[in-house]
């Protein structure tokens, strides 16, 4: 019978046999400090990966056992380091397995900058001045579509099931991320409603700031004119109250709507009389100065004569 074999052989036998995507990150001298089932003693050479405004970026493992102690010592070297090269800041992306890193790099200095759902992301400036890094989004996006048949001149309305008050309101909510808007309010309009409809242009803006419904951070809410490809409502009974087709001119006169519905009502009366030319903002999709990226710009429509025009005659 086999003599039973000791805890350090076996620890020995799984780190020679460590996979090297599994030992990144810290690395001295003389190899690769860190392994999942080993712990780096000593401070090694933490790296990362250069931007194009002179800073650096520093992602750390997640399957990593990192030493607090050594990382400390392995992060206050790199700062040294790239300090002395002029580097102007450093951003550090930690996993969230990987959250008892950040007391001590914050007791170099680090600050957070955001965090996501499975890691937070610390900064440490070291450039001269007060640090110039931009700060991370303090927006959210909401969108209401204003679904108008201008065959029967009737419009989408809902009453939210959860307010204290429930007045008439055009459908909507909150923007996913890499969510176009008109994307978005085609998607909330069917989940409240069940109507399928086809997003046209971009009618009004609200921004709005230290927004109880947005954590306190400041609100963009956008509102779209949709045209409906279907009619039969099939409304949501947990966020809808009540759904109905309602007469443009009668929800012009209505006292039971919120003041930017009233107000939206008013610019689709418009648009229906005088023209949508008049009201809209329409979509073009242009490339951006991002290598295979393209963005969505919304304006007034321009003639065909101005789509080309150099300059002034």
């Amino acid at each position: 019978m086999q003599a039973l074999r000791t805890g350090r052989y076996w620890l020995t036998v799984l780190v020679r046999r460590c996979p090297p995507m599994l030992c990144a990150g810290l690395r001295g001298t003389s190899g690769f400090l860190g392994c999942p089932w080993d712990r780096p003693s000593g401070a090694g050479e933490l790296r990362g990966e250069l931007d194009r405004f002179g800073g650096v970026s520093v992602k750390l493992d997640a399957l990593e056992r990192l030493d607090p102690v050594a990382f400390q010592r392995a992060l206050q070297a790199a700062i040294q380091k790239w300090r002395s090269e002029g580097r102007v800041a450093i951003w550090l992306h930690i996993p969230i397995f990987q959250s008892g890193l950040i007391a001590p790099a914050a007791s170099l200095g680090f600050c957070f900058h955001h965090a996501e759902s499975d890691s937070s992301t610390l900064t440490l400036w070291l450039g001269e001045g007060p640090s110039r890094l931009p700060g991370y989004a303090t927006h959210q996006v909401g969108v209401a579509g204003a679904v108008f048949d201008e065959n029967t001149k009737k419009v989408l309305v809902v009453q939210d099931r959860n307010k204290l008050k429930n007045m008439w309101k055009f459908p909507g909510g909150l923007s996913e991320p890499g969510e176009d808007i008109g994307d978005t309010e085609v998607r909330e309009v069917f989940e409240e409603t069940g109507i399928k409809s086809e997003f046209m242009s971009l009618l009004s803006i609200r921004q709005q700031h230290t927004s109880p419904g947005a954590f306190g951070k400041s609100d963009m809410y956008i509102i779209c004119r949709l045209k409906p490809c279907s009619f039969t409502i099939n409304f949501c009974q947990h966020e809808c109250l009540r759904c109905e087709w309602m007469d443009l001119s009668d929800l012009v006169k209505s006292d039971n709507t919120t003041p930017i519905t009233s107000r939206v009502a008013r610019l689709l009366l418009y648009g229906y009389r005088e023209g949508f030319d008049k009201i809209d903002l329409t979509m073009e999709e242009l490339p951006a100065v991002y290598t295979g990226l393209s963005y969505k710009l919304y304006h007034k429509e321009l003639p065909d004569n101005y789509r080309t025009v150099t300059g002034m005659d």
